[in-house]
């Protein structure tokens, strides 16, 4: 017997094994397990003795394990679609009348809050219905997709309020209809969206130059309105919208970049300065309106 024999007899592993094959051939006389190969399970591993002398050991899984199937979560952007489908239904069944009464921003009943909001359903013309569905679509779907569509109504809808808090003040005579406003925040939202999410973002210079090139197109085309008699366009409510879509997008959006080599603390201070803006923004168009309420019964005799 050699010295490499020599040490696998005297281990305690192989004097198990040993153990274990004599009781296995006192159970089996018949010698149901072959002289030359054998396979003996100790502790969860499997050991397969070779006529060699040699020992193999195989690690063997305690738990089985099934395997996993692939998850497909599908997660259309609807939420901008359903709109879309309100305001197209608007303004083909109550786009005149008692509704449209009820739901137009009129200046003269600011005191009704819901007109700051409910104005968006309205359009003043088939053309300015699809221009503006389509562009929303166009703005909403990959923030839906990439973001959420609770941070995607938040930025329309607030958009769209703050739009007419910008117009009450600085148009107080201007009637509004329409989501230029909603829609204008989900364009410049797509700067925060950027800014969070630009380390994991594809083609994320060109979606900004997409976005300056929409910018620029509107500020140039402002004054195309009033130069062919077409009406006014509110353009104060554009600009509180496009103001306000990138500190609402900063606030809320929940996703951002994991691979983010600025400091964490720095992009927190930025979210939550621009939620104490937005806010103070808010609160300060709601206190001007109600100050513009209130001064004309301030200001007649007694």
């Amino acid at each position: 017997m050699d010295a490499e024999s020599l040490l696998l007899v005297t281990s305690p592993t192989v004097s198990t094994i040993s153990s274990f094959d004599q009781n296995e051939s006192q159970q089996y006389p018949n010698n149901q397990l072959s002289n030359d190969s054998s396979s003996v399970t100790i502790d969860n591993l499997t050991f397969e003795k070779i006529k060699n002398n040699d020992i193999i050991i195989k690690p063997v899984s305690r738990y089985f394990q099934q395997p996993r199937k692939p998850e497909f979560r599908i997660r259309p952007p609807y939420l901008m679609i359903c709109i879309s489908i309100i305001e197209i239904s608007v303004h083909c069944l109550g786009n005149e009348g008692v509704i449209r009464r009820w739901l137009v921003y009129d200046p003269r009943h600011r005191i009704q809050g819901w007109r700051f909001a409910s104005y968006m359903l309205l359009h003043s013309n088939v053309f300015h219905l699809v221009l503006n569905v389509v562009i929303q679509l166009v703005l909403a779907i990959p923030l839906e997709v990439e973001q959420s569509r609770l941070s995607v109504g938040i930025i329309y809808l607030c958009g769209g309020v703050c739009g007419a808090l910008g117009a009450s003040l600085l148009q107080p005579s201007l009637y509004l209809v329409g989501a230029s406003a909603g829609v204008y925040a989900l364009l410049t939202s797509h700067l925060a969206h950027l800014y969070l999410c630009h380390g994991e973002l594809r083609y994320a210079g060109w979606r900004l130059v997409a976005v300056l090139l929409l910018v620029g197109a509107d500020i140039i085309q402002l004054p195309v309105p009033a130069l062919i008699g077409r009406g006014k366009i509110g353009w104060s409510a554009h600009i509180a919208g496009a103001f306000a879509g990138p500190l609402i997008g900063l606030s809320i959006f929940p996703n951002k970049s994991k691979k983010d080599s600025r400091g964490r603390k720095f992009v927190k201070f930025v979210r939550f300065l621009s939620g104490v803006s937005i806010m103070l923004l808010i609160f300060g168009g709601i206190f001007g309106n109600m100050y513009v309420i209130v001064l004309p019964h301030l200001q007649k005799p007694s």
